[in-house]
């Protein structure tokens, strides 16, 4: 009879932390030692026959069958099965990932050697491509070499992502059972896994955005995507980590704030994928909730593609060619600049003074042409296609009128799924408001600002009548008539002021502002990474020790056919400790600005920017500065990660305030060819433009928001209404300029995003951003040391904590007592117009707006919880608690 011998070896499969194998032979050989294979049950000794436990596996011709022998205790069945299941499971996966690994290998090449592969011309064909060097992923440089990475680097590349993501999430999920009470060993993997994916697909949508539009790499783009979403799908899958948190936040110990709130947010979105129907045994017991929840989810995910897919598409097409220069009068030359680039990468012969002249639904074209075009017609053409963007009657499956009810309906399918009630309810977990807050907060914005854009409205209307205009004013109108009354009333006039904000001073002025505030410099360096001519990059640096702290580049110009327009800004690594070197130090961040302003000319003249165009370089700006100021030392939680969806913008809102400061203005004010400065009275002009005419504008905004709250929240997808019914009618109740009833600008609104009912955020963070800057006014705008100080107090209480601190408490610790609603009515010039309407005897009634639908009685039981909603001060949401300026005792 043979004996046992056999010998453990690395490359065996595990159970519960323990590694061990044997050769087949020495399996066979021990399994015959013990009981013969041909009987159907093992000898009736006890198994109790070795000290310590060894694995064995006998091969028969049916199926492998799996034994654990020990002296101290008998396995039960139970534990037996289960040990048989998690090693079968185990054994297909790294099968599967096999199976998957030679695909790949053989689509690449098995002959490939270490030479290049060369085209005809002896270049070679796709550098960097191969196993192990493709150039997305290799790191040989600081950043990406984003204008070298092709559409096979990103295909292949995110593929290779999604397998040693999947690889690092089973050997997580095998090693976190036995380090579950220790957060650094639970957390510090899923960082790593986390930051290489999104690493890679930040410069994948980098590339795309404004690099490469092809529709190679487009294709190559929509795979990352699907290779970044299965990755996903697969780590939260895993209920090991979600008890690994949940044990966590159970324990007593001294873990940080951060710790805590990363581990929350990983077991919130564990939770919201399904996994909470895994622990209560739903897959299980029935494996056809399962499958619906698949899908669901993968039914979203196409139609938020998909959706994309329909905006960009639609823009792209409507454009509209004019021949006729009369059509443009009153048009800016910078405008009739723009659309003769258009139509010159279209293929026709254009020039600015000669034409033709394509007009695009782009900002940079429709938001200049809605304030000076004096033809109404082709304000109203501008404006309405604006608003269809991606609407085609409803009909085709390029439609976002089609997919707009389908996604409602499967986002409120996939809430009930889970467990909630609507998708409000899933995207609320992740706000500082909670549904009802939200809403009062909607409620008493409409409440504050509908008498004041009354107001506005006759004054706008009496104003154009005194110019001879016989009709009412519509939408289209608004813009042009406000800026005619800005002339009138302030002296401004955009041509004029555009000669003194070239793009170099108005830099200057950006970077002296975030010295001014923050203490730092920003130094531009060269850089081999650069992807177009115009493209610049800089390092920020600490003003007194000249200590790395971030880095940017800049890409400030349009690239008409290349470069996707708009402003934003988007994140290229965050901060990370335990992703940097012994060397360095931690990995400093490093984030994209992306601008859509004019090129500089052939001449050498620097492009030129109205102050609207400022305002947005500022706010984008702003958007980066809680990646750029990031000191979070939990990774999960750097930049804006984890951070309450509705505190995001709180810093783009506030850099921009900066924009109509009078010093800030005075700053970055310089005339494009004598140099001189832009006049005081200009200065304080532009100053005291913000709040003219805001409370139309509060009133649109809030208006979207609650479409938006009550798509999500209320409205039955297979009811009566549709949703545009459901959308006119709350317009109504939000405006005091007729609805339009072919406008449908939902179908380009970000509902296929995390934003989706939670477009109210934006207003709430411009809110909590006004509240900040009262603090700098009260202190003295003037006072440089005092701005100082409580610049570098607001980078130290919002910024550097990133999303691993409360943005509730991370805000009081900054204004020191509890926000107060009353400052942004203030800032945002609400308060003021409010008492131009009192003297002018507005009241608030619905005589004036008879097409507006309300129900008074809910109306006023909403203002009966909501009548001053505060900001809660210790738990990070919304409370109609304390008045304006009360403090908290």
């Amino acid at each position: 009879m043979a004996t046992l011998a056999a010998t453990p070896s690395k490359a065996g499969a595990g159970h519960r932390g323990r590694r061990a194998s044997t050769s087949a032979a020495a399996i066979f050989s021990a399994a015959a030692g013990l009981w013969s294979c041909s009987s159907s049950a093992p000898p009736s000794r006890s198994r109790a026959a070795l000290a310590e436990p060894c694995w064995l596996m006998s091969s028969g011709a049916s199926s492998q069958r799996l034994f654990c022998r020990t002296r101290r205790s008998a396995i039960d069945e139970a534990q037996l099965k289960s040990a048989l299941l998690e090693f079968q499971s185990y054994r297909t996966s790294k099968q599967q990932q096999l199976r998957d690994a030679a695909r790949i290998w053989n689509r690449e090449g098995q002959n490939w050697t270490v030479e290049p592969i060369l085209d005809a011309n002896g270049d070679e064909l796709i550098p960097g491509l191969k196993h192990g060097t493709n150039i997305l992923l290799n790191g040989v440089h600081e950043f990406p070499p984003w204008a070298e990475i092709q559409a096979e680097h990103a295909d292949r590349g995110l593929l290779w992502v999604e397998k040693m993501s999947i690889k690092s999430i089973w050997a997580h999920h095998c090693n976190v059972p036995h380090v579950s009470s220790q957060w650094r060993p639970v957390l510090d993997p899923l960082e790593k896994i986390i930051d290489k994916v999104e690493h890679s697909f930040a410069a994948v949508t980098h590339i795309k955005d404004v690099i490469n539009p092809s529709l190679k790499f487009r294709k190559a783009w929509e795979a990352a995507a699907r290779n970044r979403w299965t990755i996903y799908r697969r780590l939260r899958r895993c209920d090991r980590f979600s008890r690994a948190f949940l044990k966590l936040l159970t324990v007593q110990d001294n873990s940080t704030e951060a710790q805590r709130r990363a581990a929350a947010q990983q077991m919130i979105l564990f939770e919201q994928d399904g996994l909470n129907l895994q622990h209560n045994g739903v897959f299980r017991d029935d494996p056809a909730a399962f499958l619906e929840l698949q899908k669901v989810r993968g039914a979203i995910f196409n139609i938020s593609l998909k959706w994309d897919k329909n905006i960009e598409q639609d823009r792209s097409q409507k454009a509209y060619l004019i021949r006729n220069k009369a059509e443009l009068e009153g048009v800016p030359h910078w405008v009739l600049e723009n659309a003769a680039e258009q139509a010159l990468v279209d293929g026709y012969k254009a020039s600015a003074e000669k034409g033709p002249w394509l007009l695009s639904v782009d900002d940079s074209i429709v938001e200049p042409i809605l304030r000076h075009a004096t033809g109404r017609t082709l304000r109203e053409l501008m404006y309405g296609n604006r608003a269809r963007i991606a609407y085609r009657g409803g009909q085709t499956s390029d439609d976002n009128g089609v997919l707009v009810t389908e996604m409602l309906r499967i986002r409120k399918r996939f809430a009930n799924v889970i467990g909630y009630a609507t998708h409000a309810d899933v995207v609320f977990t992740r706000t500082m408001a909670n549904p009802k807050q939200a809403n009062g907060f909607l409620l008493r914005l409409r409440k504050e600002s509908l008498p004041v854009a009354k107001h506005e409205l006759q004054e706008l209307e009496a104003f154009a009548k005194s110019q001879g205009v016989d009709h009412d004013i519509d939408f289209f109108d608004v813009d042009y008539w406000q800026e005619r009354l800005l002339e009138e009333r302030l002296g401004l006039r955009e041509s004029y002021i555009r000669q003194f904000f070239p793009l170099p001073a108005v830099l200057e002025g950006l970077f002296g502002l975030l010295k001014r505030l923050f203490g730092v410099q920003v130094v531009e360096e060269e850089s081999e990474l650069v992807w177009a001519k115009h493209v610049r990059f800089f390092r920020i640096r600490e003003e007194s020790s000249g200590e790395h702290v971030a880095s940017f580049f800049l890409d400030a110009h349009r690239r008409p056919g290349q470069k996707k327009r708009g402003f934003w800004a988007s994140p290229i690594q965050g901060y990370s400790e335990l992703l940097g070197t012994v060397k360095s130090g931690p990995r400093k961040p490093a984030v994209h600005l992306i601008c859509d302003l004019e090129p500089p000319r052939v001449d050498g003249r620097p492009a030129l920017l109205t102050h609207r165009e400022v305002v947005k370089l500022y706010r984008v700006m702003g958007m980066a500065l809680r990646d750029l100021f990031c000191k979070q030392k939990e990774g999960l939680l750097s930049g804006t990660s984890g951070l309450e969806l509705d505190a995001v913008a709180l810093p783009a809102h506030f850099l921009e305030r900066w924009a109509y400061e009078e010093a800030t203005v005075a700053s970055m004010s310089r005339h494009v060819e004598t140099g001189d400065p832009l006049p005081e009275a200009a200065v304080s002009a532009i100053a005291g433009s913000r709040t003219l005419h805001s409370g139309l504008r509060v009133l649109r905004r809030a208006a979207a928001a609650q479409i938006d709250f009550e798509l999500h929240s209320e409205f039955d997808p297979d009811g009566e209404l549709s949703v545009y019914d459901v959308a006119k009618l709350i317009e109504a109740e939000f405006t005091v300029i007729r609805p339009r009833v072919e406008d449908h600008e939902l179908c380009s609104w970000p509902i296929n995003t995390d934003l989706a009912g939670v477009m109210y955020g934006d207003l709430w963070a411009e809110a909590l951003a006004a509240d900040a800057f009262s603090e700098f006014e009260a202190a003295g705008l003037q006072d440089e040391e005092s701005v100082l100080q409580l610049g570098l107090r607001f980078r130290r209480c919002i910024l550097e904590p990133g999303g691993g601190r409360s943005p509730s408490s991370a805000c009081q610790d900054f204004v020191q007592r509890t926000p107060s609603f009353n400052n942004f009515l203030v800032q945002s010039g609400l308060a003021e117009g409010a008492a131009k309407a009192a003297a002018a005897k507005i009241e608030d009634d619905d005589s004036m707006d008879d097409y507006a639908i309300e129900d008074p009685e809910d109306l006023e039981e909403h203002d009966e919880d909501n009548d001053y909603a505060e900001f809660e001060e210790d738990d990070g949401i919304y409370r109609p608690g304390n008045r304006p300026n009360e403090s908290p005792g």
